[in-house]
Parts: C-alpha cells; sequence; structure tokens
C-alpha cells in the first residue's frame, strides 16, 4: 500500500474548521524525509470558512487546479466547503492507487487493479460524489475508513510485548495500523482490534515508567472528560498503556485562530470537570497543554496523558505550561489550565506586570473584567493567590455565566400585570372621550 495512503500524524484535519484549500493536489502533498509524514502545504490561496462574502480572487476568477476541481468549484469559488477537499483528496487517492486521475465515468480501483481492496472502492464514490452532501462531511470520516480499508496488515513486533503483565492479551488481538508518533525511546501507535474492530491507541516508553502508577489507576476509574485507559503494564525501566482513540484529534490542532471566550470556556469548563474528578482520586495530571486535550468524533472533551512526563522535540524548548514553583500538585494543573484558556483566547502566552500581576495591556478590554479575574487568579505567580482546588474555578466561571444570563433574559411581564394595563387604557380612553363630548356640549351652549 503507497505510504501517501497513511493518514497523517494529526489524528484528524483540524485547519479545515477554520478554513480550507481549494487547491489540494498532488504538488501541495509534500513528502518529509526527516520524519516520514505525508505534509499538505499552499494553503496560501484559502478562502476562510467562517466568512461567506470573503473572496480571495478577483471577481469571475476561479483559483485552483482544474483536474482536481470539485464540480460546484468550477462554476464559482463561492460555492466551496469542506467537502470540496474531499472531492481532491478522492482524485489524488484514485490516481495514487491506478496511476491515473479519475475522468468521466470511470472504473472502480478494484475493476483496474483485482488487489485493491474494494473498500477504496466505497471511499472513492463517497469522496467523488457529485451532491457535496454525499460525501463525506469530515476529514475524520474519510481518515477513519481509510484506515479500516489497509487494516489487513499484520503488526510487527508484536511479541515484545508479550512479557508486559495485564497488556500482552490484549496487544495479541491487535493488528497495527500507523505510527502516529516516534521517538528514541517512545512511539505512539494506532491499532486495531482483530475481533471487534474497534480502534486504540498504544503508548510505549522504553526508557521511563512514570505515569504507570496514573495509567492504572485510571483503569478503575471512569469520567466522561477524561480518556479511558484500557489497561496499563511495565517495570522500572518500560511502560505501556492502551488507551481509546480520540478520533477528533486535539485542541493543539485547533489553535491555529483565537477562540472568542464564550467557547473557549466550554472547552476548558470540560477540561476543569476531567481534572477536578482526577484530583478528588488522588491524581495529578502534572503535564497539562493543548496535545493531550482530546476530542472525540461527537466533540466530546477529553484529557488524556496523566502523569505522564513532558516531551519536546528540542531539548531548549520551554514548558510554559508549568507553573513558577515547578510542582506536580493540583494548583500546578489549574496553572496549565489557564495558559491554556489565555493562549485559546489572545493567540499568546500571558505575560506579567513589574509587580507579577497578569498584563493584558488594550486586550484586557475584550474579555469582561470577571473572566479577567479568572485569569489573574489561576495564572497567579504566587501559590496563595492561586485556586487553591479546580472545584473553586468551576463555580467562578459558572457564576458569571449564570449572572449574564439573567441579565440577557427577557422581562417577560405576567398576564395580570398585562390585563391591568389595558384596563387602565382603555379608562383613559373613556375619560379623554367624556372631556371632548362635554367641550362640544359647552360650545354648543355658549354658541346660542
Amino acid at each position: 500500500m503507497p505510504k501517501y495512503l497513511r493518514p497523517a500524524r494529526s489524528p484528524s484535519t483540524d485547519l479545515w474548521p477554520s478554513r480550507f484549500s481549494r487547491r489540494i493536489r498532488q504538488i501541495a502533498l509534500i513528502w518529509s524525509v526527516a520524519v516520514g509524514n505525508a505534509m499538505l502545504a499552499d494553503f496560501g490561496i484559502a478562502q476562510i470558512f467562517n466568512k461567506a462574502n470573503y473572496e480571495a480572487t478577483k471577481s469571475d476568477v476561479i483559483m485552483g487546479t482544474l483536474a482536481y476541481m470539485s464540480p460546484e468549484q468550477r462554476e464559482s469559488s463561492f460555492n466551496v466547503d469542506i467537502t470540496t477537499d474531499i472531492f481532491s483528496m478522492g482524485i489524488i487517492i484514485y490516481e495514487i492507487l491506478v496511476g491515473k486521475r479519475p475522468v468521466g465515468r470511470f472504473k472502480l480501483p478494484s475493476e483496474i487493479n483485482s488487489q485493491i481492496s474494494k473498500r477504496f472502492d466505497d471511499i472513492i464514490v463517497r469522496s467523488l460524489a457529485a451532491n457535496p452532501k454525499d460525501r463525506y462531511q469530515t476529514a475524520v470520516e474519510l481518515k477513519d475508513d481509510i484506515l479500516d480499508a489497509i487494516s489487513g496488515r499484520s503488526w510487527p513486533g508484536v511479541g515484545l510485548w508479550h512479557s508486559m503483565v495485564g497488556v500482552e492479551s490484549f496487544i495479541g488481538k491487535c493488528q497495527f495500523l500507523d505510527m502516529i508518533r516516534e521517538s528514541k525511546f517512545s512511539s505512539t501507535m494506532l491499532v486495531e482490534n482483530k475481533e471487534t474492530h474497534e480502534l486504540y491507541v498504544i503508548k510505549k516508553n522504553e526508557k521511563y515508567f512514570i505515569g504507570l502508577k496514573e495509567a492504572k489507576l485510571l483503569t478503575k476509574l471512569k469520567h466522561e472528560n477524561i480518556l479511558n485507559v484500557y489497561g496499563a503494564g511495565g517495570d522500572r525501566n518500560r511502560l505501556v498503556i492502551v488507551i481509546e482513540y480520540a478520533q477528533g484529534g486535539s485542541l493543539a490542532d485547533r489553535m491555529v485562530k483565537t477562540y472568542p471566550y464564550e467557547k473557549a470556556m466550554e472547552v476548558i469548563c470540560q477540561v476543569a470537570e476531567g481534572l477536578n474528578f482526577a484530583h478528588k482520586n488522588g491524581i495529578i495530571h502534572g503535564n497539562l497543554r493543548p496535545s493531550n486535550i482530546l476530542f472525540t468524533r461527537d466533540e466530546k472533551v477529553k484529557v488524556a496523558d496523566f502523569g505522564l512526563p513532558p516531551h519536546y522535540s528540542k531539548t531548549t524548548d520551554k514548558n510554559w505550561y508549568a507553573p513558577p514553583e515547578r510542582r506536580n500538585n493540583k494548583q500546578g494543573d489549574i496553572y496549565a489550565l489557564g495558559v491554556i484558556l489565555h493562549q485559546m483566547v489572545f493567540g499568546k502566552n500571558p505575560i506579567y506586570d513589574r509587580s507579577g500581576r497578569l498584563f493584558l495591556g488594550h486586550l484586557q478590554k475584550t474579555i469582561p473584567a470577571k473572566l479577567y479575574a479568572i485569569l489573574s487568579k489561576s495564572l497567579s505567580i504566587r501559590m496563595s493567590l492561586r485556586y487553591r482546588g479546580i472545584e473553586e474555578f468551576i463555580y467562578e466561571w459558572e457564576e458569571f455565566r449564570n449572572s449574564l444570563a439573567k441579565i440577557e433574559k427577557p422581562l417577560t411581564p405576567p398576564a395580570s400585570f398585562a390585563k391591568s394595563r389595558n384596563q387602565n387604557r382603555m379608562l383613559e380612553i373613556g375619560i379623554i372621550a367624556a372631556g371632548v363630548i362635554i367641550i362640544i356640549l359647552l360650545i354648543l351652549l355658549f354658541s346660542k
């Protein structure tokens, strides 16, 4: 199977909620020799998804590569949406499979090459549907079907894991699908259970066993905002964890643009609920960051990687999410949560004035004063001024949101008030009419 059909390292193409390419073609797919990833380029000529009337090109000019255009894109670039990119990807997949582009009433891949799985026929048909509503509606759906189509491969290196207590029976039932991340001492891989066809992620570390205690605890504890841990094993030199596969990708993939504070808090509050549950059960995260805040297919937020050590591509990278006191405790997790909220709303890391207070400058006018107070308390350099528990953070936000709801809720007068008001209006009309009649009678009387 061509390497180009392996899904991208990011579990979903989450740039697409905000913008799409309109010119995906093979020249825009670059192969990274260093890490073995297929990388998408040429986002420079993109239409902003949330600006319906925005046009990046001149009037009556459609920009893109004609051979990879969807039917609606050929008519007008105003008609494009996420499914336009899906159509382009369908053409590329077809070209990779059979060596030529689909033209007219084309043959399906399995009709050209019998060794190609018919699962790819279904992917091509759905991706290249003339009606955008009949195509895949998200990149996640397309990616999952590709994973399903290529899942006939065996998983290399299964024997290595049979010595790991608690997970070997599960590992033996899985087949390898993709290497999501790999470094000198650790790897994260996507696998499929051959019996149930469910997808899972397996994380291994050949150098550290940090995080094993937390993982074992979470195999017995479940919360809707914590990624499910199905198994954990290891010794002082090795760690293996089997976890739920979050198809919606990570928050890190979605932070290419800032969030309105209301939308940011919808995500942050779900993270806070997960942390609150973990803290009450004696589990500290210690490494909270956007990359381990994940989304399911239905957009439920889940926190992952409790207790695992920080990982960076370079040793010189700074850990912006670590609290000033450098301690793994509840208040450290709260500080990291505050940094993530700050990044989501303002698109940058927090800075402080000379007195150590959070400094926003002109940006402070863009958020309510109460939200600034919540941010300041979460990001306080001094632990004594920071929230002591995550439930305090949740309570203050809910209190603020409820106060906004009361202000915005229109006042509806009771029925008795409306009836009384109508009666008063009729009385006023009667008095005015009587006054007019008296005036007319007086005029008639004096005129005689």
